[in-house]
């Protein structure tokens, strides 16, 4: 029966933990999936993971680790490197028997996964994005855009930009957070789970205001100034030189679905490193007319809008597997 083992991974001035859903009865030879919660890079935590991972990992028996990291700004580039860095280490020597275990980076927030694929010279064995960033150098994060009715004033950001380095956490009761309680012993989705009471919280509460975050710094094009050093981008791939094309057969095969009514992540983002990186090595599927993180708390089996996309991904996701044993 499906649990959930929480680790700490590493300690790097705080603990840094991440959560393992796994059984007794998984060999130690499939793939492991590590996992980046949703959040911006400024919020949210590891709890928030989306139903239909768990259930497509729990099929297939590979140990999903959802894994914290210590959120932007404070931690800065180098801290977060370090954190995705030693997730991908535990990971890799999650109950190996003998030798690292392959590894697919999976992620709501999907730039960790890139970081590890532009930075790790042992690549993961696929990169799977649900609508995250693969980079800060689009236009998208780079022109102003406003994703709030109005600009958010300096003063109000002041406060959780000057406070401490945290790990993000998922509130109580929150839709988002995954329950192992929330399946049966099959995998279905338990149609009796009742959640948890949600912890209400006012709009100026801190870990709200933190989420502003990332749409405060989107405005002020200054992302590439907080992540740039570590970020890349694609258009290298372009170059046509022989160091470029080996980076380039390198790069792990990547599945990414992306709804064309996200506003807060455009389209063009992941259109955008598909094209700089080709087609053969980026599926890129799109969920018609669906917002930002619309899978985010659904099961695998439901027949709601954008569903039939993600089982999509989850089938090309099969493929890469099976190509790369």
């Amino acid at each position: 029966m499906l649990q959930k083992l929480t680790r700490e991974f590493a300690n790097h001035g705080m603990p840094i933990c991440c959560d393992i859903y796994t059984d007794d009865d998984y060999p130690t030879d499939t793939p492991v999936v590590l996992y980046f919660h949703a959040g911006g890079l400024v919020g949210w935590g590891r709890s928030a993971v989306p139903p239909w991972l768990v259930q497509t990992c729990w099929q297939r028996k590979w140990p999903l680790i959802s894994a914290s990291y210590r959120l932007m700004p404070q931690t800065t580039s180098k801290g977060l490197m370090e954190d995705i860095t030693a997730a991908y280490e535990f990971a890799q020597n999650w109950q190996a028997d003998g030798k690292k275990r392959r590894v697919i980076a999976a992620g709501s927030s999907f730039f960790p996964c890139a970081m590890l694929a532009h930075h790790n010279p042992v690549k993961p064995l696929a990169l799977l994005s649900a609508q995250g960033i693969n980079s800060f150098r689009h236009k998208f994060f780079n022109s102003s855009t406003m994703l709030t009715p109005e600009p958010i004033p300096e003063s109000v950001m002041a406060p959780i930009i000057a406070g401490p380095i945290v790990v993000g956490e998922t509130p109580a009761g929150d839709p988002s957070a995954f329950d192992v309680n929330k399946l049966r012993a099959d995998g279905s989705r338990n149609p009796d789970y009742k959640a948890p009471p949600r912890v209400e919280s006012d709009d100026n509460d801190p870990d709200n205001l933190r989420g502003m975050l990332y749409d405060y710094y989107i405005y002020r094009n200054e992302w590439v100034d907080l992540l740039g050093d570590i970020d890349p981008g694609y258009a290298w791939a372009k170059d046509g030189t022989d160091e470029a094309k080996a980076r380039l057969d390198n790069w792990p095969p990547t599945v990414i679905f992306h709804g064309n009514a996200d506003p807060d992540v455009e389209l063009g983002v992941s259109e955008e490193m598909r094209d700089y990186l080709g087609e053969n090595k980026v599926t890129l599927l799109v969920a018609d007319g669906m917002h930002h993180l619309y899978e985010l708390t659904k099961f695998i089996e439901e027949d709601s809008p954008g569903m039939d996309t993600v089982r999509e991904v989850v089938k090309r996701l099969d493929e890469i597997v099976l190509q790369q044993s």
